[in-house]
């Protein structure tokens, strides 16, 4: 007999694989148009659509992970630009609770070797529940550090009423990719603030 919790993931993957079968046909259908009949509303939404997909196929490969079926892919990429990248992939929330986000970085350039969408998906839902929980009008604070051994993200946002609703589902998965890429993750309050400090080695 199957537990609450295998129930729940049963039901999550469901929902996901539902919703990710109209955003891919959405996109084709925008791959398969004539570029002179493209504006610029429709590139956005193919963008905005092509990043959904990323996202729940990344959820997706999370359950891989739990269930031990996961293969990391290595490869070597600038993590200063993925985070520029997840930023602008959020941009419309951001400017809809006109927040700002001001990014810390010590260098233009930080390249690491490891699992470029497990990260992409870690810091995704970091960046996310910053936005979602930061009351309107307020500053998100990304510091990004290296060392010899390993780089640092560091994210700091006020929290809002909303932020009481947060179910937790976000920070378990990424914890469960840190597991897998020998990271780590803890978070600090303070007042109205709240900080996930976040490890990752910079080659596994």
């Amino acid at each position: 007999m199957k537990s609450l919790e295998e129930k729940n993931e049963e039901f999550v993957l469901n929902i996901l694989h539902d919703i990710k079968s109209p955003i891919a046909g959405i996109n084709i259908a925008l791959e398969n148009m004539p570029d002179g009949a493209k504006n610029e509303t429709l590139r956005e939404i193919y963008r905005v659509n092509r990043h959904n997909l990323e996202y729940i196929e990344n959820l997706l490969e999370n359950y891989s992970l739990k269930a031990g079926k996961y293969l990391l892919k290595y490869e070597y990429f600038n993590l200063i630009n993925m985070v520029n990248e997840e930023i602008y992939a959020l941009r419309f929330l951001i400017i809809e609770k006109n927040l700002k986000v001001n990014l810390i970085c010590s260098d233009e350039v930080i390249n690491i070797n490891t699992d470029k969408q497990l990260i992409r998906q870690a810091f995704l839902n970091l960046l996310t529940n910053a936005v979602k929980y930061s009351p309107s009008s307020e500053e998100i604070k990304i510091e990004v550090s290296k060392n010899k051994k390993a780089v640092a993200i560091c994210i700091t946002n006020s929290l809002g009423a909303d932020s009481k609703k947060s179910t937790g589902f976000g920070e378990k998965i990424i914890k469960d990719v840190l597991l897998k890429l020998k990271g780590k993750i803890h978070h600090t309050k303070n007042k109205n603030k709240i900080c996930f400090y976040v490890e990752i080695p910079r080659e596994i």
